[in-house]
């Protein structure tokens, strides 16, 4: 996994030669996780730095516009004071450059990985398996590739994360099964049941993927997802 610290444009040694080389470094490690197809944690990680530094941009020239400014002299065609420009400090210039430089990389870098995700996603199934609950919030998610006999078995829970009040999935794989063609998922749901008590009438889905794509980094997450609007979905159409 490449890493970059948050704050990685103000903290230590600020110099446009020394950062560039810093991201530069980061985003080839992006890179070369997109082109193995793992999109996670890079492609949110990636899309949190363009934001942060798109806010420090916006910060910066805040502080700025906020300096008390000497008067230097009036136009009075214009009816206006003129004031001597701001003077930057060589740390402030330096962030500038910095900021000029990444912004570009971050948002290029951004939209090949959303484009990468929204072709591997078309590609992909999502598919309740057997009759669906009204309960959504816990249950289980089969991920299947098609070049692949085994099936991925996780159990999830939907929760509520409060900081942000935006629903969170927490997953853990219980069983590897390998599956054949008289095997079908309706059949592995009530193997479940049989097994594991605790979940007497669970919500079911499948994810099948035509590619062996990496299942913690791009295919679980994708699940996710899913789960989170299908249950939003369900919500609404409750009510």
């Amino acid at each position: 996994m490449a890493s970059l610290k948050q704050d990685w444009i103000t903290e230590g040694w600020i110099d446009f030669e020394y950062k560039k080389y810093t991201l530069m470094a980061y985003l080839q490690g992006v890179k070369q996780n997109f082109k193995q197809s793992r999109l996670f944690p890079d492609l949110p990680s990636v899309e949190k730095h363009y934001e942060a530094a798109l806010n420090l941009k916006d910060s910066k020239e805040q502080i700025v516009a906020s300096f008390p400014k000497k008067l230097k002299g009036i136009d009075l065609k214009k009816k206006q004071f003129i004031y001597e420009k701001f003077q930057e400090s060589e740390h402030l210039s330096e962030i500038d450059s910095i900021l000029e430089y990444s912004l570009p990389l971050f948002q290029q870098t951004l939209t090949e990985g959303q484009s990468q995700y929204a072709d591997i996603e078309a590609k992909l199934n999502f598919m309740p398996v057997g009759i669906i609950p009204l309960h959504l919030k816990e249950g289980y998610v089969f991920i299947y590739r098609g070049h692949n006999s085994e099936t991925l078995i996780y159990q999830y829970q939907i929760r509520l994360v409060e900081h942000n009040n935006q629903s969170s999935v927490d997953t853990t794989l219980v069983d590897t099964v390998r599956k054949s063609f008289t095997t079908t998922f309706e059949n592995l749901k009530l193997n479940l049941i049989h097994k594991r008590r605790e979940l007497p009438n669970p919500a079911t889905y499948l994810v099948e993927s035509p590619t062996d794509y990496p299942v913690q980094e791009t295919l679980l997450p994708i699940a996710k997802k899913w789960i989170v609007n299908f249950d939003k979905q369900h919500t609404i159409r409750q009510r």
